[in-house]
């Protein structure tokens, strides 16, 4: 099983939807039920092992899924076939349900802390959105003021066109500026007392080091390794292992007190091991653990504040339904994702089978001209004249000798940051990167993937700018190697297997249920006025 720190971690980035999964799979399946012409009720659709749909959740179902669908799509969704894949979707749930109350996992420690998280992170985000609509405002004269401030940041572009990103700095120094005097007020308010030198974990030795390595030499290559070639790896490890003997040793003692209310070293260390590994790895010295306990005792203090005022009937529905989420995501789990396994032969011999099909894509070097487009009929001529002629000095014609790139770049890009160096850019571009100005669209790559080496192109539009490129270097596409896709490969196969076993459950659930649908009840339900 994996820690509560997968689940809070899948909830809080909502990188899992349950409820899409119920839904793609169950349209996918449409096994063959035992539909009756009549219903035991005109309000049942449908039953199931253990519990029975009605029309009223058949409708909220699909007024939810419809929302913000086009009025001329709804005759697409208005279908007998369509109507059964939901009700199929609607059984599948409720079976999810009965098996998560069967293997009672609403009951495991990892769930409850997980809860808890979730309900104080939808408090405090509650407080931020009211914080927000009645606090900190910004107003069209202060937009004007900043804008007329700062003209030379936004290179003179009109002020209805940056004027959202102006709100947007604005807002953010506001509210900046709100949660600052807001925990400070808290703060004082607040009897708190610290030790932060408990969070000071000893460095190792070197003494301590080489007796590490004395013990685990195997593990090291030894004697082919000698200690100072592996030395700033024991660090690392031996980092780890004193890490961890320290917070079990001082685990029972006071870290802090918040108004009289203890919390201890082992408290602290909880929340840092639950933390996904990418941000254990920003808290590994002493200063930034005492960054993070800033972190925990700010977040306690705004939790208490909010705890009573906060949790309304609409926060605490939100609560329930995080909870849902979550005891799902653990049925998906255990059900699906504790069972898959890639083996490395598997990975190799999908490499064998998709090798020449595995190219890396070319990549190049350039350097380009930006003229902005303009924003009026006046300005576009001005730009288009503007490069043509600068196109034309580069290539004049036949007998004629063109002015070198790098100096029509200076003549006439508008680009500040890479005008000064001839338009360079130093960054491999290569399909899909982002590289220029954030740039993400694959039209900017046609143009220029391919040029050849020393190529200038023609000039071409793109994201309110013309451009002329010209390619300085240029790696030309070439298979990669198995280390080099390794680890894509094997995700691709995890999802693979992940895809078919998420199947395998769904037509499992529904298979269970023993659904039956009731014809009669859905045709009356498309009849119009119904």
């Amino acid at each position: 099983m994996r820690s509560s720190t997968f689940i809070f971690e899948a909830f809080s980035q909502r990188k899992k939807s349950y409820a899409i999964f119920i839904f793609i799979f169950s349209m996918m399946l449409l096994v063959s039920c035992e539909n009756k012409k009549n219903s035991p009720d005109p309000e049942i659709v449908a039953t199931y092992e253990g519990g029975q749909i009605t029309r009223s959740e058949v409708k909220n179902y699909i007024d939810k899924l419809v929302q913000g669908v086009k009025p001329d799509m709804m005759n697409e969704i208005q279908n007998e076939a369509l109507y059964k894949r939901l009700i199929q979707s609607l059984a599948v749930d409720q079976m999810a349900k009965a098996k998560i109350k069967e293997k009672k996992l609403d009951q495991k420690d990892s769930i409850k802390h997980a809860m808890k998280h979730i309900s104080e992170e939808i408090n405090i985000d509650e407080m931020h959105s009211r914080a927000h609509d009645s606090k900190i405002k910004v107003s069209e004269t202060d937009i004007k003021i900043y804008y007329e401030k700062n003209r030379k940041d936004f290179e003179e572009r009109p002020f209805n066109e940056v004027k959202e990103n102006i709100r947007e700095i604005l807002q953010e120094k506001e509210e900046t500026l709100y949660f600052k005097n807001y925990m400070e007020d808290l703060k004082k308010n607040a009897v708190i007392t610290r030790e932060d030198r408990l969070l000071e974990v000893p460095v190792p030795t070197e003494n301590e080091l080489i007796i590490y390595f004395e013990e685990n030499r195997k593990n090291y290559n030894a004697p082919e390794k000698s200690f100072s070639d592996v030395k700033e790896q024991l660090l690392i490890e031996l980092s780890e292992v004193k890490e961890e003997e320290w917070f079990k040793l001082n685990k029972n003692r006071t870290l802090f007190t918040i108004h009289g209310k203890r919390h201890t070293v082992g408290e602290f260390y909880e929340e840092f091991k639950e933390l996904p590994s990418y941000e254990q790895a920003k808290y590994q010295t002493y200063e930034a653990k005492i960054e993070l306990l800033d972190r925990i005792i700010q977040r306690m203090l705004i939790v208490e504040d909010t705890d009573d005022q906060m949790l309304g009937t609409e926060t605490k529905d939100e609560v329930s339904h995080a909870k849902e989420d979550i005891l799902r995501q653990l049925l998906h789990q255990e059900e699906v994702d504790d069972k898959l396994e890639v083996k490395e032969e598997e990975v190799m011999a999908y490499y064998e089978k998709h090798k020449k099909e595995l190219m890396k894509p070319p990549q190049v070097k350039i350097s380009y001209i930006r003229i902005a487009s303009g924003q009026d009929g006046e300005e576009k001529k001005r730009a288009e004249a503007k490069i043509t002629e600068a196109y034309k000095k580069i290539y004049p014609g036949f007998f004629k000798t063109g002015v070198p790139f790098e100096d029509v770049v200076l003549e006439y890009s508008e680009d500040p940051e890479t005008a000064k160096n001839g338009g360079k850019i130093d960054k491999w571009i290569t399909e899909g990167e982002n590289i220029i100005e954030e740039i993400q669209s694959h039209s900017f790559h046609e143009n220029v993937m391919r040029l050849k080496k020393d190529e200038i192109g023609s000039p071409f539009q793109f994201n309110g700018s013309w451009y002329i490129v010209k390619v300085r270097e240029r790696n030309e596409p070439e298979m990669m190697l198995f280390e080099e896709v390794r680890e894509s490969l094997k995700a691709a196969l995890y999802q693979q297997k992940h895809e078919e076993q998420s199947y395998g459950m769904s037509e499992a659930l529904l298979e269970q249920a023993n659904l039956v649908i009731y014809d009669d009840v859905i045709k009356s339900m498309l009849k119009p006025n119904k």
